[in-house]
């Protein structure tokens, strides 16, 4: 996978990948106990709880206009729509800003999240974009992220807003 720069993510806790998550050595690192009984450890912890939730498939809800979306939406799209970046969005714990992780899809249900950080360390979201795109260009060479039509081009089980 990338040369051996990405790592496939089942759940930690199934064991079981419904959904396909692909990250980072780093970021996989952040995600993986024991967590530091920290705030910061709570977060990580909860950006574990949300990839495993996406691996077993479980629902998940989705903003496609990234002006319009609701606080609590788990992934959305980032501009520019056309270069089709996603940011997931890890709201927990709810005394927090939360997690961002920004990627792209390479088939259906197959996620990449190549940049993670806590939202509160992000100044301008539009760099962190930019940094994700050559993340992928740097990975993938000419190969763009998946492109869909519509959502179920992208994933199952989801609830769009």
């Amino acid at each position: 996978m990338a040369e051996g720069k990405l790592i496939h993510r089942p759940s930690a806790y199934r064991k079981v990948s419904e959904r396909n998550m692909i990250l980072t050595p780093y970021i996989d690192a952040l995600a993986q106990q024991p967590f530091a009984d920290t705030i910061e450890g709570e977060r990580y912890a909860a950006l574990a709880q949300y990839l495993d939730g996406f691996s077993e498939l479980h629902r998940i809800t989705v903003a496609q206009n990234p002006d319009k979306k609701p606080n609590d939406v788990m992934l959305a799209r980032v501009h520019p729509v056309g270069d089709d970046f996603w940011s997931m969005r890890i709201t927990a714990p709810e005394d927090t800003p939360g997690i961002r992780l920004l990627g792209g899809f390479c088939a259906r249900d197959s996620f990449v999240g190549l940049l993670c950080e806590f939202r509160d360390y992000i100044s301008v979201f539009d760099e962190e974009v930019d940094e994700t795109r050559n993340l992928w260009r740097d990975l993938f060479g000419d190969l763009k992220p998946l492109s869909g039509s519509n959502l179920d081009d992208y994933l199952t089980h989801y609830r769009e807003y």
